[in-house]
């Protein structure tokens, strides 16, 4: 089974191939600073990779700190609908 959101540019998640792996496919996890929740786990893992791949995330600072650029924001917003404005 594949995850991806209808957009040509959308994430393509091979979830039977982490399911496969020995790290958990999600994972309850807080923020270390904002101390919000966050996906976790092998998926979290594999979004976060194919985000960065795309340039909708870039590191901060600190490879601790990750921003969305704009493009991530445009993507998120299409491929999830997630509103991701402040």
């Amino acid at each position: 089974m594949n995850l991806a959101a209808p957009s040509s540019s959308a994430p393509v998640i091979d979830v039977d191939a982490l399911m496969r792996g020995r790290r958990p496919v999600v994972r309850y996890c807080v923020d270390w600073s904002e101390r919000r929740h966050h996906l976790a786990g092998a998926l979290g893992a594999a979004l976060a990779d194919r985000f960065f791949a795309l340039d909708w995330l870039r590191y901060g600072v600190s490879p601790r700190v990750v921003h969305l650029t704009e493009a991530g924001r445009t993507g998120v917003r299409d491929a999830f609908a997630i509103d991701t404005a402040d």
